[in-house]
């Protein structure tokens, strides 16, 4: 968390020492709502879980309606997943491995990641006070913290989950300009995972006898309020 306020703090200086029309910057938080996906028949990934998200942005504007935004974010993510036939060998970061979790077994993941967004960003002149935009672009992800909660076990540390993920994202928003440079930010976003997340493995079979590693990815969609100047 330190590192991540560290960063927040030198992006934020960053966009002070180019404070002019060209480079703006801002902080923001909201709520996110994540889930899991996976096309493979041997888990089911039903339910979402509900987070949070906080960080610093940057706008790098080209010309007078497209920039490129960038910045430093921390996403509380996670999701559920159901094992249809169980799973072997789960690693918590301390102590032995679970050898095995039974068929029908609940696994509730609480994730957080740090990120560094990049986007295009379109946006329209100024109409009364409002500025309205669209942007795309991708999330580059590195897994700090992952808990694991099932059967008798809560928020047990494990070291299920790659370190490394990216998902793409599109959406939009508003800024309602105050005085100045100063304006308001609401932003909601799509971001659909493009990388398997864990590697745990997965019995594929009722003998619990084979197992695989099916692939499973992140989304979530999240909303962002902030102060941008």
């Amino acid at each position: 968390m330190k590192k991540f306020i560290l960063i927040s703090i030198s992006l934020l200086l960053f966009g002070g020492l180019f404070a002019q029309q060209t480079i703006s910057g801002g902080l923001f938080a909201g709520p996110t709502m994540a889930w899991m996906s996976s096309d493979s028949k041997i888990v089911d990934t039903k339910g979402m879980k509900f987070g949070y998200n906080f960080g610093a942005l940057i706008d790098f504007n080209l010309i007078d309606n497209f920039a490129i935004s960038t910045g430093v974010q921390f996403n509380n993510l996670g999701g559920k997943i159901i094992y249809n036939y169980g799973m072997t060998n789960l690693e918590p970061k301390e102590g032995p491995a679970i050898d095995t979790l039974f068929p029908g077994t609940q696994m509730n993941y609480n994730l957080n990641y740090l990120g560094i967004p990049f986007s295009f960003k379109g946006k329209t002149n100024e109409i009364g006070y409002m500025t309205y935009f669209l942007k795309a672009g991708v999330t580059p992800l590195i897994n700090i913290k992952t808990l694991g909660s099932f059967d008798n076990y809560e928020n047990l540390l494990l070291k299920e989950i790659n370190l490394f993920n990216i998902g793409w994202h599109i959406g939009g928003g508003l800024e309602y300009s105050l005085s100045g440079n100063t304006r308001i930010l609401v932003e909601l976003l799509y971001t659909g995972g493009l990388l398997d997340i864990d590697k745990t493995e997965v019995f594929n079979t009722p003998d619990m006898v084979n197992t695989n590693n099916p692939r499973i990815v992140l989304n979530d969609i999240h909303l962002k309020i902030g102060v941008l100047f």
